[in-house]
């Protein structure tokens, strides 16, 4: 006897020691299940409503009915308020039907034991998995209390068509909060659990009334509700008609607000427990962003100028390695401005002319050259080679530092001419707070999109707030100054220029548009609020395809109420001219579009007029050196007219 009872003992030890074993090694390296829950917050709109984040909408145990959890725990697991995690008694049941079938399709798994698979663990079904979903039940039933451990089942089971938790569920089959669900439609939820693909509401409507009408019968069977109920709840069972409520925020927005709490000491486990974050943005016109872009390939921003709030937001930001664009001619207004710091006024002259640099040969949109154009014209048309030439003019190196450290525009800068337009690559985010510094006077803000964030116990905890990131200074003109000139040039592009389809009636507007290889843009606003749109994809023109959509998104917003400050300046016109413009000009080219009446003699005659004497004889010496004879003909003609 003594040695049956050693014996006994021993095999005691080892099998608890075995168990013992099994249990540190699964969950020795587990991390909180906190941070295995799907991504999700509370987030509202600047006006308090929700905004439904991404594919989880966390809700609080103690906002979910009663009757819910009755319901749950009746058709799932009725001793989890008893059991330590797992239930022998459901386990043995499954074992013997699947050693009768010869197959694994018995669940017998508990609340806790099918959180524990969801958050750690694969849905095969195998021995082992079956063996770590006890384990790390175990773990679980240790480390967290019922109620959490039902509040997080609540907030993570898989509800079809790429959601999660009950919350979602409701909003998404019924567009109803989970409080608001009559029993039968709460029944409809529940049986989703067994296989959400096949049973749910949007793909097979029928299929999803008979199983929630067997979670009824389960609790008819119980004696959790009588038979008159039942037939009514059948009844009303059987009324339902379901209709889908997608969920209106991408992915790409639910991470900036991650990134932006989280940049402010916020991590998203600590967020998701109870806090509520407010955002900038404005709901009628996100719905207005969410309702016309309706693909993956349209981006667009909206900032308030005078304090960066974010208050519309939809696409891939700078953060992301696909947010990196070109922008195309949209840059332009960037270092035109610059140029009017610096003193150049709008009447000034650029040439017009075919250029060569190295091996790159710019072109205007239209291929056709008109001698000389006014500064204003050639922003308002767009024109490529006056403003490669600009750009050339006042020092590539400073016109760089200006936009990527004074105008903080964070972005891959290339360091050679093709940056005049816009090889140079960011976001619309980036872009739009380059132009809100353009707009209000010379005032860099970083972009912000929270507004404050809120703890369980309603205290304020975070303000957003504006952010000065840098400020123009003065040249030959005020920042005031030159952006009120600015800004009546942008709105030229809009009332006449490649910016014409923006044109809001009854609103004064400014913008500009860009077309780059692989995306298309337009940017522009008022003394408010400036909004950046961008789309990718070939053969695309800012003018055509952008600036339709950004008129259509903001032009009943109420809030763009059109209001510019610009001031129209002309003066003296002045050729802005030096040696490296001369150098430019491809003059085998030239000699070839005059020789073939493409370029007018007389165009050329009156660039000469506005030259200093050192600029003609070297460009009439690089004529000659390629047509003598037509060097000539210029050189009389311009001295017959006076010059």
């Amino acid at each position: 006897m003594r040695k049956f009872f050693v014996s006994f003992l021993i095999s005691a030890a080892l099998v608890f020691s075995t168990l013992w074993g099994l249990y540190f090694l699964f969950t020795k390296d587990l991390p909180p299940p906190e941070r295995k829950l799907v991504p999700t917050f509370r987030v509202f709109y600047s006006d308090g409503t929700p905004l439904f984040i991404s594919r989880n909408v966390w809700i609080d145990l103690s906002n979910v009915p009663e009757s819910f959890v009755n319901l749950l725990l009746t058709s799932e697991d009725e001793d989890f308020y008893r059991h330590p995690g797992f239930d022998l008694k459901g386990f043995i049941r499954a074992i013997l039907v699947d050693i009768k079938t010869l197959s694994f399709s018995q669940g017998g798994s508990t609340l806790t034991q099918q959180l524990a698979r969801t958050l750690y663990l694969s849905m095969d079904k195998s021995i082992a998995r079956k063996l770590k979903e006890i384990f790390i039940s175990f773990w679980l039933e240790r480390a967290r209390t019922k109620d959490e451990i039902l509040e997080m089942y609540i907030n993570s089971v898989y509800m079809g068509n790429g959601i999660y938790g009950f919350q979602t569920a409701a909003l998404y089959y019924f567009g109803k909060n989970l409080w608001e669900l009559s029993e039968p439609e709460m029944a409809v939820l529940v049986a989703l659990i067994k296989s959400p693909e096949n049973f749910n509401p949007e793909k097979n409507p029928e299929v999803s009334k008979k199983r929630a009408k067997i979670v009824l019968e389960r609790m008819l069977s119980e004696g959790k509700i009588d038979q008159q109920t039942y037939q009514r709840h059948v009844e009303e069972l059987s009324r339902l008609e379901f209709q889908t409520h997608r969920l209106t925020v991408d992915e790409e927005l639910f991470w900036k607000i991650v990134r932006e709490a989280q940049r402010a000491g916020f991590d998203l486990n600590e967020l998701r427990h109870g806090y509520k974050v407010f955002l900038t943005l404005n709901r009628d016109l996100q719905e207005r962003v969410f309702d016309i872009i309706q693909d993956e390939k349209t981006a667009f921003v909206a900032v308030k100028t005078k304090t960066g709030e974010i208050v519309a937001y939809r696409g891939v930001g700078i953060e992301y390695g696909t947010g990196w664009r070109q922008v195309g001619s949209s840059i332009k207004p960037l270092y035109y401005y610059y140029a009017l710091l610096k003193g150049m006024n709008p009447s000034n002259l650029l040439l017009d002319l075919p250029v060569k640099v190295g091996d790159w040969e710019p072109e205007n949109f239209d291929e056709k050259y008109r001698g000389m154009v006014s500064l204003e014209e050639a922003i308002v048309e767009s024109r490529n080679i006056p403003s490669v030439l600009l750009y050339s003019y006042i020092q590539p190196e400073n016109v760089k530092s200006f936009i990527t450290e004074t105008l903080k525009l964070r972005s891959r800068y290339p360091d050679d001419l093709t940056a005049a337009l816009g090889t140079v690559e960011t976001s619309p985010e980036e872009l739009a707070k380059a132009y809100s510094a353009v707009f209000n006077g010379g005032v860099a803000l970083q972009p912000y999109i929270i507004d404050r964030i809120v703890d369980r116990n309603g205290r304020v905890v975070y303000r957003g707030y504006p952010k000065v990131v840098s400020i123009v200074p003065s040249f030959v003109r005020t920042p005031q100054e030159a952006s009120e000139i600015m800004k009546w040039i942008m709105k030229e592009v809009v009332e006449r220029g490649t910016g014409v389809r923006a044109r809001i009636p009854g609103k004064t507007v400014a913008g500009k548009t860009g077309t780059a290889g692989n995306n298309a843009w337009f940017i522009g606003g008022d003394d408010e609020y400036v909004a950046a749109l961008v789309k990718d994809g070939k053969d695309l023109l800012g003018g055509r395809d952008c600036a339709p959509v950004w008129k259509e998104i903001v032009s009943d917003w109420k809030h763009l109420k059109g209001l510019l400050t610009y001031r129209e300046v002309h003066g003296e016109k002045k050729l802005v001219i030096d040696d490296r413009t001369v150098d430019y000009i491809d003059y085998d080219r030239l000699v070839e579009l005059l020789n073939e009446g493409s370029v007018e003699l007389e165009r050329i005659v009156e660039i000469l007029k506005f030259m200093d004497y050192n600029h003609q004889i070297e460009f009439l010496s690089k004529v000659n050196a390629v047509d003598p004879v037509l060097s000539l003909e210029i050189w009389k003609k311009f001295l017959k007219e006076g010059g």
